[in-house]
């Protein structure tokens, strides 16, 4: 294995009353500062529970903006002090020394001063123009602490379980996967390298998995996918995930002890269950590989199935271009795009384009995770009174009895910016595309590319709403579905990444 390979911490649990575990061989138990305490036997199962606890001490503010540089980033800040708005600047990210490569995927947060508490945080981010920009974020003035116990001994704010055979397997419980979608449930996740036990910052535990960044990979490729995507379509979202790490380490989870988390608000990890030989066939072949763009890895965002148009990430996340994450048309048909008017949208979402993620066109393997007909062109529907209600819980925002929902601007590929909620009492406006699909789900819409039509009584008030929408996911980046079907039709990793990064190019960093 390449030494200069970066290690990654993986957050596994988040947030528990115990932590329970079992290793496939002997392992050595450490304190933080790497003492050997005790040793634990193979296969014997372990509990981790809290003796004390103390959660950090945290201040709220509000990112208004990101930029790459300081210079463009005082820009924000003066145009913010002309609205009256003092702010400062953050500087997260992180710098690794690869082989022949120093990689810096450090940004500056235009952040607010901070506010009372989280709640007016809220509020003034809720009512921040323009809709969807600003983000409350948290400022630890004073870590977590406590103490835990495990077998019998007791350790100051962490531990760390290393088993003595390195390719032995831990066997982490209780892992819950797919937080806040419909297939949430818990699992024991089968894990590499070292388990560390630790306190979040409400001070209760979490379980971080620390590995090399390709052993990592290999099991991200058999996570999102399986044994019998085509190889070169494994290839690709290798490159992709190896990029989206490196180039988000100590951002996506500024806050944690951790880079990213193993679920799908990252990238999904599983461990090491269902690795197969073509999993680590993508990992060994394209070692070290990721997409650049003008001397910096690519932040390659990737969903399930774009419905036929690709979204720029500008109208996804933050305002702000990213010259690789821009909108195409998934396949060599014309479509005519963007997509500026509702009547437009409605024609785009009731055909079906030769692209290449219109699986009523293209057939995947049965055996994918993502095997749906279903999710190229889908519909929903709900009863006004419960979708109210929904919209509400969800949000955690008031505005009477619902009246009617009023789409507002779109993006090029036809996802909602923002959505107007018309109540009975106030008219709320709510975007961008996530918040929109946690707003009108128990977990999450299949994507903001949607049309509504409604059902009416007599008096002409409204009884139904009807989502008719194109899509599973933010649509930016990679298209797994259409670049599983490139693949299938003999297109290469390289080319996959050409079409759906575009201006970037392949670099080995070690």
């Amino acid at each position: 294995m390449n030494k200069s390979i970066p290690q990654v911490r993986i957050g596994m649990i988040q947030s528990a009353e115990t932590i329970r575990f079992q290793c496939a061989a002997a392992f050595s138990l450490l304190d933080l500062q790497g003492r050997r305490i005790t040793g634990g036997k193979a296969g014997t199962a372990y509990e981790a529970v809290i003796v004390r606890a103390e959660s950090a001490s945290l201040r709220f503010r509000v990112r208004l903006a990101i930029a790459l540089t300081e210079e463009e980033a005082r820009l924000q800040q003066e145009k913010l002090a002309a609205r009256a708005i003092p702010t400062s600047l953050w500087h997260p990210g992180i710098v690794l020394e690869l082989a022949d490569f120093i990689m810096d995927n450090r940004e500056y947060w235009i952040v607010t001063e901070p506010f009372a508490d989280e709640a007016a945080a809220k509020s003034f981010a809720g009512g921040y123009e323009p809709v969807g920009e600003a983000v409350v974020v948290k400022e630890i003035v004073r870590k977590a602490a406590g103490t835990l116990k495990l077998m019998d001994h007791s350790f100051t704010d962490a531990c760390r379980v290393v088993p003595e055979d390195p390719e032995a397997h831990i066997h982490l419980l209780d892992v819950t996967v797919g937080i806040e979608f419909h297939w949430q449930h818990t699992r024991t996740q089968l894990l590499p390298g070292i388990l560390e036990i630790c306190f979040n910052n409400a001070g209760r535990l979490q379980a971080i998995n620390e590995l090399d960044v390709e052993t990592y990979l290999i099991s991200v490729n058999s996570s999102e996918m399986t044994k019998e995507n085509p190889i070169e379509l494994l290839k690709a979202q290798t490159i992709a995930a190896r990029s989206t790490i490196l180039a988000t380490m100590g951002k996506h989870h500024y806050d944690e002890k951790f880079h990213l988390c193993s679920d799908d608000h990252c990238q999904c990890y599983h461990g090491v269950a269902n690795i197969s030989e073509h999993s680590r066939s993508a990992a060994h072949d394209t070692e070290g590989v990721n997409l650049i763009h003008a001397g910096k890895v690519c932040d390659a965002r990737y969903a399930k199935i774009c419905g036929g148009i690709m979204e720029d990430y500008a109208h996804i996340w933050d305002n702000r271009e990213v010259p690789y994450l821009v909108t195409g048309v998934d396949g060599r048909e014309k479509l005519d795009y963007p997509l500026s008017g509702e009547e437009q949208v409605i024609a785009y979402i009731n055909s079906s384009p030769d692209v290449w993620c219109n699986t009523q066109r293209h057939e995947i393997p049965s055996s994918l995770p993502y095997n749906t007909r279903d999710l190229f062109r889908w519909r929903v529907s709900y009863p006004r009174l419960e979708l109210g209600e929904l919209i509400s819980r969800r949000l955690g925002i008031t505005f009477g009895d619902l009246v009617d929902l009023i789409p507002g601007d779109r993006a090029p590929g036809g996802r909602l910016i923002h959505l107007d909620v018309v109540g009975s009492e106030r008219t709320v406006r709510i975007g961008k595309e996530l918040v929109i699909r946690r707003a009108l789900s128990e977990s999450h819409l299949y994507s903001a590319c949607f049309y509504i039509e409604r059902d009416r009584d007599q008096a002409g008030r409204v009884t139904d709403f009807h989502f008719i929408g194109a899509g599973w996911g933010h649509g930016v980046g990679l298209c797994q579905v259409g670049a599983t079907v490139m693949a299938q039709q003999g297109y290469d990793h390289q080319a996959i990444l050409t079409h759906y990064y575009k201006n970037s190019r392949l670099a080995k960093l070690y």
